[in-house]
């Protein structure tokens, strides 16, 4: 019997390979084509003012995007950087790093509480601010930590040796805020919460403000402890956004802790049931997806990404040199180097002119266009071939073989014929001795008829 089945995989398993090579080159296609800050004077009036959103659970990838804000701020010589602030919490080792960052810039930081609610560690990176102010009708406060449980749920923490020291950060930076430091204490052990009026009120925020000019306006002239100088602004005063890179948008969906703890969950039981079913190929999934999960312990995102890329390109280094084909194991690693560069190369900001955008973007054109060609031919033959039918062969009577094994007459063993295995019945009146020649006198179902060759 002949099948169209090699010729099906062979073209398969070369589609497969072209499609991961062509993803790589449609992801770096597609981070080189999002837009970025094009060179340029800026004007001479007026002060700039950038501003930036920190919203979401807080995480390593938060953490990336402040330090990558706070360089942008830097290096555009801002007056001002306001960060937005609309989060409920998240990891307290990621916001500890952000209070870092914040007391090392070079430029005055002004925090602004948007949407909902600055809570938990939202309350700290806002209070480590040099100026925090709030919208009408939000919320802060609520600042002790808490721990997941097994079961998914929070479980507060009260062990001194955690509380303290966030109490004191937070103290710290209000005493050095001029702000009403003794509600440091309820923000961490009562779990103090105020809305925006009763915060400005009891000098926990500096005042209440519906944008980032009108808060602006209200900080000219006052002075900047942490730098020692007075923030002086020049009307007219100008915004400048500074948006979330696309990879740290979906670095930080994965840092989330409930998407986390799913994929964790899905790669622990991808483990067990490639090694109970006897598929170790498939734990290689689960390893895959376990890497991914990475993301939610908090860790810098830039950090986890380089991981992802070196795990993707062993495991594809693992199933082009070890393992034959292209199964789950090179997807796996595609899937994690793709991950991984989408996360890791949206690094600083890039200043660039719009010229050398668009000769860089014809460039990638030039290179994508061809493979994308090669790929459709093949994905057109690979789909030709899947669609057609097995093509059989009935083995023709009175057709020649040659018995593979020792096969007493009335008994089965197998023999090759055209070139195929087939088991077949010896119908002679004695036996067909190995590497005998055969004569094929019928077929009863799978079984050949078969009677030795008298010489």
């Amino acid at each position: 019997m002949l099948y169209a089945g090699s010729a099906r995989s062979s073209l398969v398993g070369v589609a497969v390979g072209v499609a991961g090579f062509l993803s790589v080159l449609a992801l770096v296609f597609f981070l080189a084509s999002l837009p970025v800050p094009a060179v340029g004077r800026e004007e001479a009036e007026g002060s700039l003012i950038v501003v930036g959103r920190v919203s979401g659970v807080v995480s390593g990838a938060v953490l990336d995007y402040v330090r990558q804000l706070v360089d942008y701020a830097e290096s555009v010589n801002a007056s001002l950087l306001v960060i937005e602030v609309d989060t409920p919490g998240g990891s307290l080792e990621a916001t500890l790093s952000i209070v870092g960052v914040l007391h090392s810039a070079r430029v005055p930081v002004a925090s602004l509480v948007v949407g909902r609610w600055a809570m938990s560690a939202g309350t700290i990176i806002v209070e480590c601010s040099d100026y925090a102010a709030m919208q009408p009708l939000t919320l802060i406060g609520a600042v002790q930590p808490v721990e997941l449980t097994t079961s998914g749920g929070y479980k507060p923490v009260n062990e001194s040796k955690v509380l303290n020291p966030v109490y004191k950060e937070i103290e710290v930076c209000m005493r050095m805020s001029g702000r009403n430091y003794t509600v440091a204490r309820l923000f961490v052990y009562q779990n103090l919460v105020l809305s925006a009026s009763e915060a400005y009120r009891m000098r926990v925020v500096d005042g209440i403000a519906s944008g980032p000019l009108e808060l602006a306006s209200m900080l000219n002239n006052s002075f900047v402890p942490r730098l020692n100088k007075t923030l002086i602004l020049t009307p007219p005063l100008r915004v400048k956004y500074y948006t979330v890179p696309p990879g740290l948008v979906l670095a930080q969906l994965l840092s989330d802790p409930l998407v986390s703890s799913m994929i964790a969950s899905m790669a622990m039981l991808v483990i067990i049931l490639g090694l109970a079913t006897g598929h170790p190929l498939v734990a290689v999934l689960g390893i895959g997806l376990f890497a991914i999960s990475l993301f939610g312990l908090g860790l810098s995102a830039s950090l986890v990404a380089t991981a992802l890329l070196l795990i993707g390109l062993l495991l594809l280094a693992i199933e082009l040199a070890i393992i034959p084909g292209f199964g789950v194991t090179g997807v796996t690693g595609l899937l994690l180097m793709m991950i991984g560069l989408t996360v890791v190369f949206t690094g600083k900001p890039i200043y660039i002119t719009g010229e050398v955008m668009r000769r860089a973007l014809h460039m990638l054109i030039a290179a994508i266009l061809p493979p994308t060609a090669l790929f459709m031919i093949i994905v057109y033959k690979a789909v030709k071939v899947w669609k057609k039918k097995p093509i059989y062969h009935p083995v023709p009577k009175e057709a020649q073989g040659r018995a593979m094994e020792r096969i007493e007459p009335g008994k089965e063993g197998f023999i090759i014929v055209e070139g195929e295995y087939w088991r077949a019945r010896n119908i002679g009146e004695r036996t067909i001795e190995e590497g005998e020649k055969v004569r094929v006198k019928g077929k009863e179902g799978p079984l050949l008829l078969v009677e030795p060759i008298e010489q």
